[in-house]
């Protein structure tokens, strides 16, 4: 029964990763949902804050603990996989990219609501600008850079094996904007509040980028970690009212807007087939099957 199970996993590894990534995370998630019930039965006693955020935090290594699950469990080699962190040593653009993409497309949305729709102009204080580097090393190790080695160090390379680079992103994207669904639920976290289409779209059009960035970089989950930290912490760099103003509509389709209006320039630029000026593996290796 057991080789039989491996086998299973081994012929379907793509969808075995998302099912136990989403059961890992929602059960984490769950009782913050139900949060009146858990108040009566949560075994921790923690203050109502700090016990939404490590529920919080646990659940988003669903991704990672199932990229690892996975991986061990169809015979790959789970160094191989992990060993793709290790991959720093791209062109400088990149880098540059990943750290400051997100904060120009947060300043431009802003700058097109002041323009456009006549905002105010209302920068985050610069005491919270100043915690800009604490945030962007948390939201790095355990705010979101963490799922990367499931959505694009796991799913990505193998997904691009059977599809182009752009249904990859596609599945993925709406995957993982799927996989955040119960967060919207939960008061406390950042999901909270803001415009569910919107960000399906911003999630959905920033898998793309993210796809790019993998390929261009052959394979960097190191680039995409520190893309994904700068995507979480950008927030702050909205002009018209911060952070917080990223949970109202026309804040957050703007937002939403110049990722896509970005994920557009890729395709058309680099193609659909893979979204990148270089050779990709269309045939996944050991650790990619």
């Amino acid at each position: 029964m057991y080789r039989r199970i491996r086998r299973h996993i081994s012929n379907h590894p793509v969808a075995m990763f998302f099912v136990v990534a989403y059961l890992f995370s929602w059960i984490a998630w769950t009782p913050l949902v139900f949060s009146d019930w858990w108040a009566t039965w949560a075994p921790l006693m923690l203050a109502p804050d700090l016990q939404t955020m490590l529920f919080i935090m646990i659940g988003g290594f669903g991704p990672l603990v199932a990229a690892a699950l996975v991986t061990w469990a169809i015979g790959d080699g789970v160094r191989e996989w992990a060993g793709q962190l290790l991959r720093w040593n791209v062109p400088l653009k990149y880098w540059v990219f990943a750290l400051l993409f997100p904060a120009i497309a947060v300043i431009t949305a802003s700058v097109i609501h002041m323009v456009v729709f006549d905002g105010q102009l209302r920068p985050e204080s610069t005491r919270v600008l100043a915690l800009y580097p604490v945030l962007f090393l948390q939201v790095f190790f355990i705010g979101g850079g963490n799922e990367e080695l499931g959505w694009r160090g796991f799913a990505l390379p193998r997904l691009q094996a059977s599809y182009s680079a752009l249904v990859a992103s596609l599945l993925i994207g709406v995957g993982w904007f799927a996989w955040h669904l119960p967060l919207f639920l939960i008061a406390g976290s950042t999901q909270a509040g803001d415009p569910v289409y919107y960000y399906a779209v911003a999630v959905i059009a920033l898998s793309v980028v993210f796809t790019w960035i993998y390929n261009e970089t052959g394979g960097s989950v190191l680039l995409t970690m520190v893309l994904h930290a700068s995507v979480n912490t950008g927030g702050m760099f909205y002009l018209v009212g911060g952070g917080a103003a990223l949970q109202t509509d026309l804040a957050n389709g703007l937002y939403a807007l110049v990722f896509l209006i970005a994920a557009i320039v890729i395709v058309t630029r680099y193609g659909g087939e893979r979204l990148a000026d270089v050779e990709i593996s269309t045939k996944p290796s050991r650790s990619q099957r």
